[in-house]
């Protein structure tokens, strides 16, 4: 057998098979892999890069590209990428490049205002930003068609686009501290604001008022509405009282609002439905004015400062309001005098609509003139007051005074009410109050001065004198030697005593061994002994006597016996 291999023929030699494939090979793979990451990467970038509009403003107010922040519900929801002019020329367009979540909110009724371009004590918000730098604020709108181009606001909405409440009218003769913008306050918690306020008429406005839920189901037939007041005095049984607005509310004024008892279980009122605002509370709580009758009265003292919408009151009850108030002069004497208008409403005396068929304005004139009548043939005359005194207001009050009957007067386009002749409490006030300045003013002050000064310059020139001090130190040496004397005899004393009590007690002896004596058999040998005896014992006495006045006053020995004082 051979080792030798066969040999390869023509027929069994191999061939070569050609293949196609869809795969560009593994040399491929790389760059693949790295196109899929960039275009992954693109769009994620596309996706993150957020949304952008165009807002036009009326001017850039300092807001800068890349700087100035777009802020929504106090986050930042963007940035401004780019400012231009507008085609008009008149006003600039902010590109404004917003968080992708924002794409959901945007549309018609989206709105975009400056924050801080009109800084403003009344907005603390706008002073803030103007220090640090304007933003643009966002507030999403509800319900409108998508949108990217928008007109910004030159101030901040009052109230954010999509706010739930209710919207309400005030009618006002005057509108005082309110305006657009000041905060509606139930018991000092804020519940809405004063959207707009319109002048519609002589001493006439309409303010839009907002409020938002739930507090706008305290609004109900009867609610009170009355401007509020900074500082509230108030003295009443308690004693004196004040009370304090909110801080952020003095600038901007504010409108309170309270709910009566009467009215808790009534339905809420309506949308749009028109209430009063009044002066004061006390307004607010005494209802509605109702019709105006329109009357005269002249006052001779000051009231120069009565102005228009003081208060007329009756019983400390408001029935009426002043109109105007006018210096005028007697034509006959040239004497200055007060002329005041003055508006009483009927319903707050009592008084009762008129019957059906009746022409309004008479009826209620008729009966006007007659309850004032009354009231004037009841001594009642009208007087001007202050309250507090001397630093309050001023104001007429219908006061009942020792006056005879009275009647309203005619001369004048309107019915006259007397006034009290006499001086009213604030002249009253000041006439006494110039009587004890004219008593001090008697006081002589500068002569009681001199006197007094007279008499200081005196006790100096006495304290002063060498003579005094001479007497001073004689006198120190003179207790110096009775000291000395004192200390000498008071040693003395007890053993004086001593001895005048013994003496005492032998004199004593002496007087009991002779009336011994006496009672025995020779008591009828010498007359004169009885005598004797006495005088020993009155000795004996006088002895005892001596002895305890210098037992208590050794002094005596010095000075000499004092003389009692009777």
């Amino acid at each position: 057998m051979s080792d030798t291999p066969p040999s390869r023929t023509a027929d069994t030699a191999p061939t070569a098979t050609a293949r196609r494939t869809r795969w560009p090979g593994l040399v491929w793979a790389l760059p693949l892999a790295a196109l899929l990451i960039v275009a992954y990467l693109g769009l994620r970038a596309l996706s993150d890069r957020g949304v952008d509009i165009v807002v036009t403003f009326a001017s850039a107010a300092g807001a800068r590209t890349g700087d100035t922040k777009v802020i929504y519900q106090g986050i930042e929801a963007g940035r401004v990428t780019r400012i231009n002019l507008n085609r008009d020329g008149k006003r600039v367009d902010m590109t404004l490049r917003l968080i992708p979540r924002a794409r959901a909110v945007l549309n018609s009724n989206t709105r975009f205002w400056m924050i801080g371009a009109k800084p403003s004590l009344t907005d603390i918000d706008s002073v803030k930003a103007a220090l640090a730098g304007v933003t643009i604020g966002m507030a999403p709108g509800q319900g409108g068609q998508p949108q990217r181009r928008f007109n910004g606001l030159d101030q901040p909405p009052l109230i954010e686009p999509g706010a739930k409440g209710s919207a309400y009218t005030l009618v006002a003769h005057v509108l005082g501290s309110v305006r657009t913008g000041s905060a509606l306050l139930y018991h000092g918690q804020e519940i809405g604001k004063v959207t707009s306020a319109k002048f519609t008429g002589l001493d006439a406005f309409n303010l839009g008022l907002f409020v938002y839920q739930p507090y706008d189901a305290l609004v109900r037939p009867g609610a009170q509405f009355w401007t509020s007041s900074p500082l509230q005095v108030s003295l009443n049984g308690a004693g004196f009282s004040t009370s304090f607005a909110p801080a952020d509310t003095v600038l901007t004024g504010a409108v309170d609002f309270d709910l009566p008892d009467s009215a808790e279980h009534m339905h809420p009122s309506p949308a749009g439905s028109t209430f009063v605002l009044y002066k004061t509370q006390g307004d607010a709580q005494q209802g509605l004015e109702g019709p105006q009758m329109l009357y005269s009265l002249y006052f001779k003292g000051a009231a120069g400062d009565l102005g228009n919408g003081s208060v007329i009151k009756l019983l400390g009850f408001v029935v009426g309001s002043v109109h105007d108030v006018e210096l005028r002069f007697d034509p006959r004497d040239g004497q200055p005098y007060t002329a005041v208008t003055a508006a009483i409403y009927p319903r707050k005396l009592g008084l009762p609509d008129p019957a059906p068929g009746r022409n309004d304005s008479d009826a209620w004139r008729d009966a006007t003139d007659g309850r004032l009548n009354h009231l004037l043939s009841l001594g009642y005359r009208a007087r001007l007051t202050q309250s507090p005194p001397i630093i309050g207001g001023r104001a007429i009050s219908l006061d009942p005074i020792k006056a005879g009957r009275g009647q309203l007067a005619t001369g004048g386009p309107y019915p006259v009410i007397p006034s009290e002749a006499a001086n009213s409490d604030i002249d009253d006030l000041t006439s006494q109050a110039d009587q004890i300045l004219r008593k001090v003013n008697a006081i002589p002050i500068e002569a009681i001065g001199q006197d007094v000064r007279g008499i200081t310059d005196r006790l100096r020139a006495i304290t002063a004198s060498p003579a005094l001090t001479d007497s001073l130190s004689h006198l120190d040496s003179t207790l110096s030697q009775v000291d000395q004397i004192m200390g000498e005899v008071k040693p003395q004393i007890g053993p004086l005593v001593t001895k005048l009590n013994q003496a005492a007690d032998q004199v004593n002896g002496t007087a009991a061994a002779a009336r011994s004596v006496l009672s025995g058999e020779g008591a009828g040998q010498d007359a004169s002994l009885p005598g004797a005896i006495q005088q020993l014992t009155e000795a004996a006495r006088s002895i005892r006597s001596l002895t305890d006045y210098l037992g208590r006053h050794p002094e005596a020995l010095v000075k000499g016996k004092v003389k009692d004082s009777k």
